[in-house]
């Protein structure tokens, strides 16, 4: 029975164990009080203003130093940042919902055979290569930086990821208000070089952040991570295209 009896007793409502603290130390709940206006209100509140300022927070200091924010997680900072899956997750989500508001998918030809409008459709995943290209770049330039094993550099791969999706739905948020086919087709042409860039941008900054390097003595390795992604995100689409083709053409075959 919800009374004040029940919630003022030195336990845990969420877990049962017995509470020396304001929070329990097996779950990390508050204490419990008893619902009411007020009471609804404030944890509506709470969750209102931690949707609203802690997640711009983390996406303004991942925007500013993803490669202090990765380094900070990797060396024990957890609880301050978004796991960088979360994140990964909702960036993609993000950008799905606007490319598919801005008939991304769709084909301007009617007369598509069902085989290509299928390997058209699976194209369009290939922006999620960009995490391994991206891992190949900091792997192959800094493997011997600072004794991060490559799951640690996977961490900073995946925070940059964040960031080249951020700025990919960015650049397509025209292709909302503007959807002549025409534009459409040459923001496509042009987005390949566009997020290229992005992409190695991001990775240098991140890097230098995160392993600490200074740019100019440090301007060789830098350099060095930018190719391999570069080249390993041009090897990795190829493969990855050739592997669709090779799938969805085999029962028109």
């Amino acid at each position: 029975m919800p009374t004040s009896r029940h919630f003022d007793a030195p336990v845990c409502r969420n877990c049962g164990a017995p509470l020396a603290t304001r929070f329990c130390g097996e779950c990390g709940q508050e204490k419990a009080s008893r619902l009411g206006k007020r009471a609804v209100g404030s944890e509506a509140w709470q969750s209102w203003r931690w949707f609203e300022w802690g997640v711009v927070r983390a996406a303004w200091r991942l925007t500013t130093q993803p490669g202090v924010v990765a380094r900070e997680y990797v060396l024990g900072v957890r609880r301050r940042h978004m796991h960088p899956l979360k994140l990964l997750l909702l960036a993609i989500g993000a950008m799905l919902l606007v490319l598919a508001q801005a008939n991304y998918f769709d084909s301007a030809n009617a007369d598509v055979s069902p085989a290509m409008e299928l390997i058209r459709a699976w194209s369009n995943w290939a922006f999620s290569l960009t995490i391994l290209a991206l891992l190949a770049g900091s792997w192959l330039a800094f493997a011997r930086r600072g004794g991060f094993n490559v799951v640690e550099h996977l961490v900073l791969a995946v925070y940059c990821h964040v960031l080249v999706i951020g700025a990919s739905i960015l650049s397509k948020l025209p292709l909302l208000v503007w959807r002549a086919p025409g534009f459409l087709a040459a923001h496509k042409a042009a987005s390949a070089w566009f997020m290229d860039a992005v992409g190695a941008l991001v990775l240098g900054v991140a890097c230098t952040q995160f392993f600490r390097l200074d740019p100019r003595r440090d301007a060789g390795r830098l350099a060095l991570a930018a190719i391999a992604f570069l080249g390993a995100k041009w090897v990795l689409l190829r493969a990855y295209a050739w592997a669709v083709a090779k799938s969805v053409l085999a029962p028109w075959a």
